[in-house]
């Protein structure tokens, strides 16, 4: 996975899911299935993100730019933050084995949504027609010299305290009495 991914496995670093791991691996050996009941919720869980437009930690994510709401709009996409046409979402995978489970999106933008990044300088040029004019703009110009943008961080990956509980009781299950 390119994009932006996070790994759970033997060297998570909660002490109580290592801890329930260990048990785990001692009594059966076998990890591969209870890494891919992980895998599921952790999908569930991260989908429900984009739904609600929250972090990990349940934070709201960064508010969209008017500038960016109005462009969607002029798209027909989504107003939702992170979702103009849902492949992000859509895209997200995990990938469980006895030695862990990894979920994450091969989509190298994924990354910058997760981590935040200042876009490079470029050039704008028309695509359709011969030059670019806007709302406000003295005349249509050729090329526009665009500075970069700054992209907040809107973490999707991760675990909420309420994943670790379901990781927890999902170890749980798989330990026999």
């Amino acid at each position: 996975m390119a994009g932006a991914a996070i790994e759970i496995s033997v060297k998570v670093d909660d002490r109580e899911i290592l801890a329930a791991l260990e048990r785990l691996q001692a009594q059966s050996g076998r990890m591969a299935s209870v890494f891919k009941n992980i895998g599921e919720h952790l999908l569930r869980s991260t989908q429900q993100r984009f739904h609600d437009q929250v972090d990990p930690d349940d934070r709201p994510w960064q508010a969209l730019q008017a500038s960016t709401v109005a462009a969607k709009a002029a798209r027909g996409h989504s107003p939702s933050i992170l979702r103009a046409r849902g492949y992000l979402a859509d895209l997200i995978r995990y990938q469980a084995d006895d030695s862990g489970v990894r979920i994450g999106t091969n989509m190298v933008y994924g990354g910058i949504h997760q981590f935040g990044k200042k876009t490079s300088p470029h050039v704008i040029r028309p695509r359709n027609k011969k030059a670019l004019s806007w709302p406000g703009a003295r005349n249509p110009v050729r090329s526009v010299n665009h500075p970069g943008s700054n992209i907040p961080a809107r973490p999707f990956l991760g675990i909420s305290r309420q994943d670790k509980d379901r990781i927890l009781e999902i170890i749980a299950d798989h330990l026999k009495p």
